[in-house]
């Protein structure tokens, strides 16, 4: 009697072990006369009230369905044309989905020509790209998948090899009730890139400055350096950085293109890549690049549109003492300065350093709903 019984409960046991495991969060979509109904995600969950919903793109309302299929698809090696590289294989997680070399490696060997931009946050972003040539995520994905020195994938193929792919057919049916296509790929993969989101820095925390206690006197004096406006005294030192102006808000990034959110920031004098000025030809825009968010910024070196700057510590000295104030494209906001470097104090350039580690997002980068699901 007692084997019966205990047989019975380890029937038990094991029979909701496997309806758990079947009743995963991306299952939810409801089936009714052959047609699904995916299940609609609400934007207050995913943004946090601080940052504020975004401007969601009104036809493809995120889904828990789409989203899922949008992370698959993105750890995927298939969207290459050997099936080597993922989209993951530039964009790592540990990195804030950025690359720690100058210039990642694409298929055959191939080098990319810029470095790989962090994804977080993109939701909040107008322009994507370090040449700000794409509004648009759906349109983003496009160009690394066919890009032949990233991975080299004609459409027509990668739908022909998706179509072949047992999971594609039932997930592509239940984000889309289709089946599988590169339009709504590109739908899906949007949706994911859309809830990527870093909010849980010791930045974010403080930021506006509510919170002071959270910062050392070591970060909260970089506070003061990065908010405070570049004004010169007697001996020619300064007490603020200005960094703000571009790198301003709880995104810390600057959107708003006469603010600072497309930039020459005083790197070169004379252009080997064009920047944005490559996609318009306009004169003005030779040399400008697409201002990125610091939050995560002590992980997502190298740095600059080429990764020039290995370490911080680069940047922090290109700013304080070697912006090319000739540069002809510099921005405004740059060049208001009078020519004049800052030179920031090793004390300066030291709490300028802490603070900006304070934007490193620990909770990001170990989440579990970025992270492979393979």
């Amino acid at each position: 009697m007692n084997n019966i019984v205990g047989r019975f409960w380890i029937g038990i046991v094991l029979f909701a072990q496997v309806f758990a495991s079947s009743c995963r969060e991306e299952d939810n979509a409801i089936k009714t006369d052959g047609v699904y109904a995916p299940t609609k995600i609400d934007p207050t969950i995913i943004f946090p009230k601080e940052f504020g919903v975004p401007s969601l793109p009104k036809d493809n309302p995120l889904t828990i369905e789409g989203v899922y299929l949008g992370r698959m698809l993105f750890y995927d090696p298939v969207l290459s044309i050997d099936s080597s590289i993922s989209c993951a294989s530039c964009h790592k997680q540990e990195y804030a989905f950025a690359d720690p070399v100058a210039f990642s490696n694409g298929v055959f060997g191939l080098k990319t020509g810029r470095n790989a931009s962090a994804l977080f946050n993109m939701a909040y972003n107008k322009k994507f790209f370090w040449d700000a040539r794409v509004n648009t995520l759906r349109d983003l994905v496009f160009e690394p998948i066919q890009a032949h020195n990233e991975m080299s994938m004609t459409l027509p193929l990668l739908k022909d090899k998706l179509l072949k792919i047992n999971r594609y057919k039932e997930f592509f049916k239940k984000a889309f009730n289709s089946e599988p296509n590169v339009f709504d790929m590109s739908l899906a993969m949007e949706q994911f890139l859309l809830t990527i989101v870093s909010k849980d820095s010791r930045f974010n925390q403080f930021f506006p400055g509510d919170n002071i206690s959270i910062l050392n006197a070591s970060e909260l004096r970089g506070a003061f350096i990065f908010n405070g406006l570049v004004d010169f005294d007697a001996n020619g030192k300064t007490k603020g950085s200005d960094c703000f102006h571009c790198h301003g808000g709880e995104l810390a990034q600057q959107n708003n293109i006469s603010m600072g959110g497309i930039s020459n920031n005083g790197l070169d004098m004379n252009f080997e890549d064009l920047g944005f000025g490559g996609i318009t030809n306009l004169g003005q825009d030779k040399g400008t690049f697409k201002t990125p968010s610091l939050i995560n910024i002590a992980l997502t070196g190298p740095y600059m549109h080429d990764g020039r700057f290995k370490t911080l510590e680069e940047v922090i000295d290109h700013y304080s003492d070697n912006v090319n104030y000739s540069s002809p494209t510099l921005h405004p906001q740059m060049s208001i300065h009078g020519g004049k470097q800052l030179n920031l104090s090793q004390q300066q350039k030291d709490d300028l350093l802490a603070y900006l580690r304070t934007m490193t997002d620990n909770v990001f980068i170990t989440n579990p709903k970025y992270s492979n699901p393979f």
